[in-house]
């Protein structure tokens, strides 16, 4: 028999269970007839009559009968638990030549197998309570292989070298399917045991030129670390993380990331990333915990901080927004009045603010550390 996690367990053979119970039944008979009958216990005469035997023996059958019932009851509950564990072995065997299947085409050389592939591994996940997030880290997996961008933009260069260019493009249509179904299904309502909300997204290490994520919900933990966002756009717009995100040694190359209206509810790690062209949109975020930007370089590109609002919902709590180690080199970092009057920006402890950001506060100056020597602003 199988458990609920998949293990076996050990079980009595039948014949063991109907032993045991007509055994069960045999004391049971036999300590009636001694308790109607013995002279220690029996309420009735020391002399029985007939009458009174009669009744003894129909209350003796009664009882075997009821036995018998539960012998019966026995073996159909037997009977329920082999065809259930019948039941899942076939269909875990079903979910795995569905999940080995997928896996094969998601390997293909073909690329419309591949994206076939893609969408296989996706319904299974829906399908496949205990497999869920294997099916998930396969999806992962596939989109951290190693990858490069198409060196042009607006697809120009393919349109005058189609033979050349379709393999990238085609690949880059698989990938970006792949954040797509994430965000498929993390926009629905979350649904326990159905539902791809509570489950953990890593995306280490993947080279990632646009996709579409926005409005989902994230529970889990979701890490981009050592990611590198090389061009097109990746939309983290309205998406709520309740876990921690990790960009920690994230590399900024020419994406645009939004992440307008997002709400992150744990922790936010963007230690050590560099940022070197694009933009990173946190306008209208919300921030209720830390966010790191320790040792992060800001050499090029953009980061706005435009409506942003920085608040716990806990009483007393602050986040802080640090930014120990900076560099500030050449990044157009640009603080848009936001909402920090229950938070603080660190910038006490920068390595380099020779291109420092631009401020426009409607909070007081209580809330911004600058380095030493710098006048508040």
């Amino acid at each position: 028999m199988l458990k609920r996690g998949g293990g076996e367990r050990p079980t009595f053979p039948l014949s063991l269970h109907v032993l045991v119970m007509v055994a069960v039944a045999s004391l049971m008979l036999s300590g009636l007839l001694w308790l109607l009958t013995s002279d220690q216990t029996s309420p009735l005469s020391p002399d029985p009559d007939d009458r009174t035997t009669l009744e003894v023996i129909r209350l003796s059958l009664y009882a075997i009968a009821g036995i018998g019932g539960v012998i019966a009851l026995t073996v159909a509950y037997r009977k329920q638990r082999v065809t259930e564990a019948t039941e899942i072995r076939e269909a875990t065997k079903l979910f795995n030549e569905r999940f080995a299947s997928a896996a094969e085409q998601l390997s293909s050389q073909r690329a419309a197998n591949r994206l076939a592939g893609v969408y296989a591994m996706a319904a299974l996940a829906d399908d496949w309570d205990a497999g869920r997030q294997t099916c998930i880290n396969v999806l992962c997996a596939y989109v951290r292989m190693p990858y490069e961008a198409p060196p042009f933009r607006h697809e120009r260069e393919a349109a005058n070298n189609p033979r050349r260019f379709r393999p990238v493009l085609e690949e880059r249509l698989i990938r970006h399917s792949v954040i797509n179904v994430v965000g498929g299904r993390l926009r629905r309502d979350p649904v326990p045991g159905r539902t791809w909300h509570q489950h953990d997204f890593d995306f280490t290490g993947v080279n990632l030129d646009g996709g579409n994520l926005n409005d989902a919900l994230f529970l889990g933990r979701v890490s981009f670390a050592f990611g590198r966002f090389t061009a097109g756009t990746i939309d983290f717009s309205r998406v709520r993380f309740e876990g921690p995100v990790d960009f920690n040694r994230a590399r900024f190359l020419g994406a645009r990331l939004r992440f307008a209206e997002t709400r992150f509810a744990a922790p936010v790690l963007l230690s050590e990333t560099m940022i070197a062209a694009g933009t990173l949109d946190f306008s209208s975020a919300h921030f209720t915990s830390d966010v790191s930007f320790d040792g992060t370089v800001f050499a090029g590109g953009q980061v706005h901080f435009s409506r942003t609002v920085c608040a716990s919902p806990v009483v007393g709590a602050k986040p802080v927004l640090d930014f120990s180690g900076a560099s500030f080199t050449g990044t157009a970092v640009v603080f848009d009045r936001p909402d920090i009057s229950a938070a603080t920006l660190d910038f006490s402890r920068v390595a380099d603010w020779s291109h420092p950001p631009v401020f426009d506060l409607a909070d007081g100056p209580d809330s911004v550390r600058l380095p030493a020597g710098e006048p508040q602003r």
